[in-house]
């Protein structure tokens, strides 16, 4: 063999020696804490035969690692713990693995293969020994796109290699399905499925909201929240970005902006005066979805406003005369009119009182307040000047067009939803009937719906730091 032959030969080795995934490595102390003496005392038994009773599955457990109750529906996309128990009569020895998928509905093409778990790879099969109670803890997400509203888990052993149900070792007793054990079926929350491209889901505020430019009010914390805001096509990169909230109650659709900019910059202050000119952010509301009738809100740095309501669309002027009465609150880390010097960006905080998404089309069919499952169209914009000039840069939550700000037809779809994310209207307990005068007890006190309150310093302008 020739020396560069003999390189070559050498190189090759050293290279398919560490080519591929490496296996994962499973901590010897993992693998003994699971194997137990007994099954839990809690468990609801199976006790399925496999291999004429070489090896027997005790059954299952559900238990998310987050603490929730395990008669909890699992949402798509979301995250699930099962406990497996299996008891080794006789070794099984080489050639067989542990197999597990799940299927949705009859007739869907819902379908998940789930690989090895933990400890699947820290003890396999060929290394089961007689007398163990194998605690197989199998973590997984079910898919985003799962339709069907139950998931079914199928376990069982399968020779290595093998794709058939003839490879699979012979199980019996209850719950066996073409040699698979139906382990688990899990109930599907679908109301709190990621919503498709373009969608938003919009919970409702648990608590009040006060208007001051701040937002760390406790009725945010369940807000939608943006990806970081799209460059709108064909426009120019924006200085720093942007990211919103959203959420609403029954006055108020709620939304927060907050936006990095090292020149924030607007020389406009009072309401109605042209902000789409400098510094600002938009919001277009076509509440219907019909992309006829809509309106145009605007705030800037200084916490002026604009708004504006377009009859059919942008082809025809707005009308700037009316107004929505929405309630803003504006703060500025640097200073929002003065420009070339040193800032780090500015926060809008915004409540669109419901009946305004109408403008001045009373007959508007949408139901006020939204129900829970209710769709809106609207987009969210920040419009970013520069001071040496130049066009201004677009960026919005739903990617637009650099030539149409308005783009009715690249608005978000947004499906309102309850407190807790769900987009699935809750039966209407029946009405009781009303007692007769004679039974009629003294009214009880009513507690009023949450309502944006406003700050002094974000009501009257924007707060500025130094």
């Amino acid at each position: 063999m020739t020396r560069a032959a003999l390189i070559l030969v050498v190189l090759a080795a050293c290279v398919d020696r560490g080519a591929g995934p490496q296996p994962k490595k499973i901590d010897p102390g993992y693998v003994r804490e699971n194997i137990l003496v007994a099954p839990p005392q809690t468990l609801k038994h199976l006790d399925v035969d496999l291999g004429g009773g070489k090896v027997g599955y005790l059954g299952s457990q559900i238990a998310y690692s987050d603490g929730r109750d395990p008669a909890t529906p699992l949402a798509p996309g979301g995250g699930i713990r099962i406990k497996h128990y299996w008891q080794v009569r006789v070794p099984p020895g080489p050639g067989w693995k542990v197999f597990s998928y799940l299927r949705g509905d009859a007739g869907t093409a819902d379908f998940m293969n789930l690989g090895p778990t933990d400890m699947q790879i820290g003890l396999p099969v060929e290394k089961w020994k007689a007398g163990q109670v194998i605690q197989d803890v199998q973590d997984f997400m079910l898919r985003p796109d799962w339709r069907s509203q139950k998931a079914t888990l199928y376990v069982g052993l399968v020779q290595e290699h093998g794709h058939q149900i003839g490879d699979r070792m012979a199980a019996s007793g209850p719950s066996v399905v073409d040699r698979a054990i139906v382990a688990a079926t899990i109930d599907v929350d679908l109301s709190k499925a990621p919503p498709p491209a373009g969608t938003i889901y919009v919970p409702r505020a648990a608590a009040p909201i006060t208007i001051d430019g701040i937002a760390n009010d406790p009725g945010w914390a369940s807000a939608a929240i943006s990806p970081e805001f799209a460059t709108a096509d064909g426009s120019p990169d924006p200085v720093g970005r942007a990211i919103a909230r959203m959420t609403w109650d029954d006055q108020n659709l709620y939304v927060f902006v907050s936006v990095n900019d090292s020149d924030v910059y607007s020389p406009y202050k009072n309401h109605d005066d042209p902000l789409w000119k400098s510094d600002c952010v938009e919001m277009f509301i076509d509440a219907d979805g019909n992309r006829r009738g809509y309106v145009e809100l605007q705030v800037n740095p200084n916490n002026a406003t604009f708004d504006s309501f377009f009859a059919t669309t942008r082809a025809q002027p707005g009308d700037e005369k009316w107004t929505s009465n929405m309630v803003t609150g504006v703060v500025v880390r640097g200073t929002g009119d003065k420009s070339g010097d040193a800032d780090s960006g500015w926060d809008v905080e915004i409540a669109v009182p419901l009946a305004a998404v109408k403008g001045n089309d009373p007959n508007m069919p949408i139901a006020l307040p939204p129900q829970v499952g209710d769709r809106w169209r609207l987009n969210v914009v920040r419009v970013d000047t520069r001071s040496g000039g130049g066009n201004p840069s677009a960026t919005s939550w739903n990617r637009i067009s650099y030539s149409d700000f308005h783009a009715l037809d690249r608005m978000l779809t947004v499906v309102f939803a309850d407190s807790q994310g769900s987009i699935k209207p809750q039966p209407v307990a029946p009405t009781a009937p009303s007692p007769s005068p004679t039974e009629a007890s003294p009214p009880a006190p009513t507690t009023a719906p949450a309502k944006a309150t406003l700050a002094p310093a974000g009501a009257t302008g924007a707060v500025q730091t130094p």
